[in-house]
């Protein structure tokens, strides 16, 4: 329990000495205002039927909870990933006498506490904005807290136990976990479709994020259930839709669901400090097999001249500097990857294939660049270059911009020689290396960290990649 605590108390001491805390706890109660539609919105991002859901205090709780469970969970999962708890003293704690399920359960804790001080702040959130929406007799408080909370509390507390158990694992405390939660979050909400004419226990279980069970005991097994923005049917007075909310959440089986999760969450950490694997230090210098090996290697380097002659500046600095940023940015192996989708552009189309290939290997190699060079260390000493941190950011983004041109290469030539469009596809890949670099070192260099611009891009590659078939043909 001493360690549990100690792990509790330090990591909500570091919590609340965040800054980013205080913004985690404004962005569901802004995104309330806008994305929960009010009795004269022309539009919805929940829709059934194609229809704009009537509101009423049930449905202001649940249509909340809806969007947190599963458009906000990303936000959360950054967070975690990204906040000042990420940098933690494993050379003290790995050889300390304390249980390794104690401090996970302790920052499990700490985790799911600032987590819930967000469903606080949009249910408060929530209670204002129905008093602002609804006729104050048609308000009831309790009705929009409980309705949040059943679909949303078990969802972001098990968003804190797969940090915890991706931390638990050398694999997983890098770009993989960002990687393997994304195909859960993903998953968690297209899987929802196997049981969305099914209820009770066992459908409600296949739900981990808790909003299906709620929409769709009003629809009656209908599918036309739209999150994120949908097609209307209606206009006008007939485009309202009455869901019934509340007594999908007093269905059978669905709280005592809510409930099951919730331990499940409970349990994670239980097993990420059983399987828990200490950090692997550096490994030392070999010593050679060979013992007159060192008659071989380079001998001192030559003292320093202190009456030598300072060194003159580059005459093309800023080339210098974009040609260090094409360099750093990406490895021998994203080289060879580009290049090959370059080849293949010749052969696929540019925006089903090529370009969310190349969108994918940069995002990859862009976030890890961006995350390890707005270190406050390294920006101290960059401080001190020629050129300043800004100038380098810029350089970073034209790095990227080259590098989606590139790999375009091949789309671009065919359409040339075909009679296509290459200037429409020049100006996508552009707008693909724009943004992609643009992003990676605005997060980076916000949250000092590359898991916020990772799962940031990964999400808008998928948007990227499904909606490439929507753009008009480049050749």
């Amino acid at each position: 329990m001493t360690a549990l605590a100690s792990s509790f108390s330090t990591s909500m001491a570091r919590y609340g000495r965040s800054f980013g805390l205080w913004l985690l706890l404004l962005i569901a109660p802004i995104g309330a205002r806008f994305l929960v539609a009010g009795p004269g919105a022309t539009s919805s991002i929940i829709s059934a039927e194609g229809r704009i859901p009537v509101l009423t205090s049930a449905f202001m709780g649940a249509g909340l909870g809806i969007i947190i469970a599963t458009l906000l969970l990303p936000v959360a999962f950054i967070y975690l990933r990204s906040n000042v708890t990420r940098r933690q003293p494993w050379q003290v704690e790995e050889v300390a006498p304390a249980s390794r399920v104690a401090i996970a359960y302790g920052r499990w804790a700490a985790d799911s506490a600032v987590l819930l001080a967000v469903l606080a702040a949009t249910t408060a959130a929530g209670v204002v904005l129905a008093y602002l929406m609804l006729p104050p007799e048609e308000v009831n408080p309790a009705v929009i807290a409980f309705c949040l909370w059943v679909i949303a509390g078990p969802a972001v507390v098990l968003v804190a136990s797969l940090r915890t158990l991706f931390e638990a694992r050398r694999w997983t405390r890098g770009p993989l976990g960002e990687v393997l939660y994304f195909v859960f979050w993903l998953g968690s909400i297209v899987v929802v479709a196997a049981a969305q004419d099914a209820h009770g226990f066992a459908a409600s279980m296949i739900d981990s994020t808790g909003f299906m069970q709620p929409v769709a005991y009003s629809l009656g097994g209908d599918d036309s259930f739209v999150i994120g923005g949908g097609d209307l049917v209606a206009d006008g007075a007939t485009n309202r839709i009455h869901l019934d909310v509340l007594a999908g959440i007093l269905s059978d089986g669905y709280l005592a669901s809510r409930a099951a999760w919730l331990g499940i969450a409970a349990l994670v950490p239980l097993f990420a400090g059983l399987v828990y694997l200490p950090h692997r230090p550096g490994r030392a210098r070999r010593k050679p097999l060979i013992p007159w090996a060192r008659l071989l290697e380079p001998g001192s380097p030559p003292r320093a001249d202190p009456n030598a002659r300072p060194a003159r500046l580059a005459a093309l600095g800023w080339l210098n500097l974009l040609a260090s940023e094409v360099r750093l940015l990406v490895g021998r192996g994203g080289v060879l990857a580009l290049l090959v989708i370059a080849a293949a552009g010749w052969f696929a189309p540019y925006s089903t294939g090529a370009g969310p290939a190349a969108m994918l290997v940069l995002v990859f190699a862009a976030t890890a660049h961006a995350g390890r060079s707005e270190q406050k260390g390294l920006l101290a000493l960059t401080r001190t270059g020629t050129f300043t941190p800004t100038a380098r950011r810029f350089a970073f983004i034209a790095a990227a911009l080259l590098w989606t041109l590139t790999a375009s290469a091949g789309a671009v030539a065919h359409a040339a020689l075909a009679g296509g469009d290459p200037v429409r596809l020049l100006l996508e890949a552009g707008g693909v290396g724009l943004v992609t670099g643009g992003t990676a070192i605005g997060l980076g260099a916000l949250t000092r960290s590359a898991t916020a611009p990772r799962l940031v891009l990964l999400i808008a590659w998928y948007a990227y990649l499904n909606l490439g078939g929507s753009l008009p043909a480049g050749g």
